[in-house]
């Protein structure tokens, strides 16, 4: 009997799906895949609405003549007449056309994700709001402090503490390109230009087996492309501190595509540091640091399925101080830093059917940068009131020198590719794979006054010698993942996948499975869980959001292991109404193998941390500390 009631709805399921047939396609505007389009059939119940890449797929729908509508706010509709096949999918691609919409309110509200998005921890962000809420500054990362869970390690600086991990656990990625240092004027503010960021996107936890290398969140950027609507547009936002300036437009020559051009500078040293001065506020002898970019995007097609993105960066911010001749000490000092990052990148998008997407990234990146430090100051062992009045040239033999200049380099050279493939009922299959090529150079180099180091290495918490440092390291990072989401029942979706990664420093491989699960109870709730295991490579390119530079000789790191962390993650997210999402998220990062610093002192030896969860390693540099091993 039970074979027979299995039988009988089989057969019916069958018949049902041989009457019927679908249709697919991508819906575009201007070339440009259009998300969020409404397809309905006429006198009918079924529809759809596309996606990011504009696609859209409709089953079951009864064979026969039928009439597709598509519509969108701000869009001319069309309406289609096809004819459904029995058992077959059509294939119609459409094109809208802008029209003008007289609108009586304008609501702006969070991005919405639907139950098959099985990735917990997002949060997706108008850069817009930048320059609007409080506190902001016009910043990117400044307006990811006021998010749940976010803080920063000090009021002045813009890095992000994400769930109480550091600054250097954070993978921060700009159009595919993984950068090191995304700060200016030392911290105060980010390389990310509002007004030229379409983007962006923070995963706090859980983060896909696309993103690598860090232990805590992702922070993924993409700069907009240029408007293909004219020849030429732009706008220019001036204060009294900086200036912005962005120029887009379309491509000349009749070539498809757009370009933006974008350009930003501070004027704390030409407009505010006078006035300080001259109002006695600051000293003669302070400056104020200065910071310009320009960033560069043009994009090609598409054409037949291909798209391609160039886009750079070069940008430049430091000071420069030199003691004044009126200053009431003997001392002097002068002080010049300047810091560098600039970027190149290429980006080839392939499309040839709705089905399946190609992407291959090409860049390059160096962040660098020099300062150096040159004093002279009054011995120590000398009244200094008894020298208040004398000249420098007279006071010169009782001078002791101190000065150092550092250096610091790290180039990356990468290549990824990344493909997703639609198949099956619901079904996303990604994979990828890449390589990096770092040069990182660190150079130390100070010089001391004899008699200087002498009085110094007559305390007993300074070391007796300032080693030089110079140190170049060329290695390479191999990554390569593959996960598949799967429609397991109409509203649960599951999506396992894993990450292999070659550090060429360690010589070691790692495997990092993750998971992330999706279902939805109803139409407005839903419960997602994600769990995963993430490593974490050393290496000098991370140490701008390090409080210590470590010591990564091959003797330091023949038994080191990469760092690592485990994520366990449980929300529910329920809409309350169109303008109100509610969601509770708990999770809970066990950490291993994290890098500290090794304190070894002249009365002995103390560790941080228990061996079995800390590694530690001496730091380099001008540190307190002995640079040495401990057996």
């Amino acid at each position: 009997m039970f074979k027979k009631i299995v039988f009988i709805c089989l057969f019916t399921a069958y018949v049902l799906s041989a009457q019927s047939g679908g249709i697919k396609g991508i819906v575009s505007a201007e070339g440009e895949p259009l998300p969020g389009v409404t397809i309905t059939i006429k006198n009918t119940s079924l529809g759809a609405v596309t996606n990011l890449d504009g696609y859209y797929e409709i089953k079951g729908i009864p064979s026969g003549q039928k009439i597709i509508r598509f519509s969108f706010v701000g869009y001319s509709p069309v309406e289609k007449t096809l004819t459904v096949e029995q058992g077959k999918t059509l294939t119609a691609n459409i094109s809208l056309s802008e029209t003008q919409v007289m609108l009586d309110e304008i609501v702006i509200s969070e991005k919405s994700r639907d139950a098959s998005d099985t990735e917990t921890s997002i949060l997706d962000l108008e850069p817009d709001q930048a320059k609007v809420l409080p506190g902001a500054g016009e910043d990117v990362l400044r307006t990811l402090q006021a998010l749940p869970g976010i803080v920063a390690p000090n009021d002045f600086s813009s890095q992000l503490v994400v769930r109480g991990s550091g600054p250097d656990q954070n993978l921060i990625i700009i159009d595919n390109v993984e950068i090191f240092n995304p700060y200016r004027l030392y911290g105060f503010i980010s390389m990310f230009n509002p007004d030229a960021v379409s983007d962006i996107t923070l995963i706090t936890g859980g983060f896909p087996t696309k993103y690598g290398d860090r232990l805590s969140a992702v922070l993924d950027v993409s700069n907009k492309e240029g408007t293909t609507r004219t020849g030429i547009t732009g706008s220019l936002n001036a204060s009294v501190t900086n200036a912005n300036l962005v120029l887009e437009g379309k491509n000349p020559f009749n070539v498809k595509g757009s370009w933006l051009l974008n350009s930003r500078r501070t004027y704390y040293d030409l407009l505010l540091e006078p006035f300080a001065k001259s109002a006695g506020l600051i000293e003669e002898n302070s400056a104020f640091p200065n910071f310009y970019d320009v960033q560069a995007k043009v994009t090609f097609g598409p054409f037949d399925g291909h798209k391609f993105n160039l886009f750079g960066i070069y940008s430049a911010d430091g000071v420069d101080i030199v003691s004044g001749d009126t200053r009431n000490s003997p001392d002097s000092i002068s002080v010049n830093n300047i810091t560098r990052n600039d970027v190149a990148g290429f980006t080839w998008d392939y499309t040839p059917n709705a089905n399946f997407f190609l992407q291959t990234t090409l860049s390059w990146y160096r962040n660098g940068g020099d300062a150096a430090f040159n004093s002279q100051v009054l011995d120590p062992s000398l009244n200094r009131e008894a020298f208040k009045d004398f000249s420098a040239d007279t006071i010169r033999p009782y001078l002791l020198n101190f000065r150092f200049n550092t250096e610091f380099e790290f180039q990356k050279y990468s290549w990824e590719t990344r493909s997703n493939l639609l198949w099956g009922n619901g079904n996303i299959f990604e994979a990828g794979v890449g390589m990096d090529i770092l040069r990182t150079t660190l150079i130390f180099d100070f010089q001391f006054d004899q008699q200087l180091l002498a009085f110094l290495s007559s305390n007993p918490n300074f070391r007796s010698s300032i080693d030089d440092v110079r140190d170049t390291k060329t290695y390479n990072r191999y990554k390569a993942y593959a996960q598949n989401k799967f429609n397991l029942w109409d509203k649960v979706f599951i999506n396992p996948g894993v990450r292999l990664d070659h550090y060429e420093i360690l010589g070691k491989t790692y495997f990092a499975p993750r998971l992330s699960i999706s279902w939805a109870f109803d139409d407005l709730t839903t419960l997602r869980a994600a769990w995963g295991i993430f490593y974490q490579s050393p290496g000098y390119e991370k140490l701008q959001d390090r409080a210590t530079i470590y010591d990564f000789s091959p003797a330091n790191v023949e038994t080191l292991q990469a760092e690592r962390a485990t994520h366990y993650i449980f929300g529910i997210e329920r809409w309350l109404s169109f303008e109100w999402n509610l969601r509770v998220e708990g999770y809970y990062k066990d950490f291993q193998d994290l890098i500290t610093p090794k304190v070894v002192r002249e009365q002995g030896i103390s560790r941080r941390g228990s061996q079995d969860r800390i590694q530690t390693l001496p730091p380099a540099g001008p540190v307190p500390f002995q640079s040495k091993r401990t057996q």
